[in-house]
């Protein structure tokens, strides 16, 4: 996932390294301190100059697109190695519970991120709507399986996700998120047969 965006010439191995040291840095702060992360910080716990985090990622707000764009192209690819699974389920599940953990922490990014979600032609809107569709395989496998109803998409379900990381933002239950997506998920169950 840490790939810099294409420049007109390839990166030597090292800046390719420190790339991916800032983008892996970045990360976690964005966990820890959402959009309100500290440049110098993270260069200086990426083990790098500041000059090289700026040459990278000229603004914030390149740094936290890179951010976002890296931890979407992940949940993509994890719908991707999902979408062989066994249990086609569990295999929903799973990526709805990466995609729940995603939410919390990409609220904190801040507006002008997730408003380019809705933007198209950004590589945010593009990147958003691949995983969307990547996640819709797994649904759709799901469905074919009779495991969830026909008439749920895969939207509505994200958005769900996403309003459920929203109100336990600062719920002081650690577990009622996962509740939460428990109750969504029987809710677009099938129900099984009673014989």
């Amino acid at each position: 996932m840490n790939e810099p965006p294409q420049a007109n010439r390839p990166m030597r191995a090292d800046a390719q390294r420190n790339y991916a040291s800032l983008l892996k840095t970045a990360r976690v702060a964005v966990t820890e301190r959402g959009a309100d992360i500290v440049l110098e910080d993270i260069a200086r716990s990426a083990g790098v100059a500041i000059g090289t985090l700026y040459r990278h990622f000229p603004t914030r707000q390149d740094l936290l697109e890179a951010v976002f764009l890296d931890e979407t192209n992940e949940l993509r690819a994890c719908a991707g190695e999902f979408a062989s699974a066994p249990v086609p389920l569990d295999a929903l599940i799973s990526w709805l519970r990466l995609q729940m953990d995603f939410a919390a922490r990409g609220r904190s990014m801040g507006a002008a991120i997730m408003a380019a979600k809705h933007v198209p032609g950004t590589r945010i809107y593009d990147a958003n709507k691949a995983m969307h569709e990547a996640g819709e395989v797994l649904l759709l496998r799901a469905q074919a399986a009779e495991q969830i109803r026909t008439d749920v998409h895969i939207l509505d379900v994200i958005r769900l996700v996403y309003g459920i990381a929203l109100v336990n933002e600062h719920a002081s239950d650690p577990d009622g998120a996962n509740r939460m997506l428990d109750l969504v998920i029987a809710g677009i169950r099938t129900k099984p047969s009673r014989d």
